[in-house]
């Protein structure tokens, strides 16, 4: 069970964050090629799509998360690994904050999405912050 969790756990970190480097690499700056039109029925095509990929990246994540905190760092003593585990807590809590106000078609989340570029960059950089401290939480 350990294995498939931790899988389970990598395998949505790849999809979601790899889906935040094609909006903002790749799908954002062919768009500038299109009409207005295009440009806008393209990008919530694909917006929809992303939508139900990383509300369902951000379930898995969450779920897979607390399940490798109980596993690995529950009984352990409060200490470095710990301070940063944390730090990678909030941080995904923020990114998956942003994602989501990205990505729910509510009128409230207009003024974030009119910076959607801006707040890309921010998630996508938060997200390879978190893969950075996953990465040496693994190798302490």
């Amino acid at each position: 069970m350990t294995t498939l969790m931790q899988w389970i756990h990598l395998m949505a970190a790849v999809t979601g964050i790899g889906g935040l480097a094609f909006l903002l690499l790749i799908l954002m700056p062919s768009l500038r090629v299109l009409n207005a039109g295009q440009r806008s029925t393209l990008f919530q095509a694909v917006a929809n799509r992303f939508r139900w990929a990383s509300w369902s990246a951000i379930a898995l994540l969450l779920a897979s998360g607390i399940y490798n905190v109980r596993q690995y760092y529950w009984e352990l003593a409060w200490g470095r690994s710990w301070s940063f585990l944390t730090l990678k807590i909030i941080l995904s809590l923020v990114l998956f904050s942003i994602v989501l106000g990205l990505t729910i078609p509510w009128r409230v989340f207009d003024r974030l999405r009119a910076r959607r570029q801006t707040w890309l960059i921010v998630a996508l950089s938060m997200g390879v912050v978190v893969i950075l401290i996953s990465a040496y939480l693994r190798r302490g």
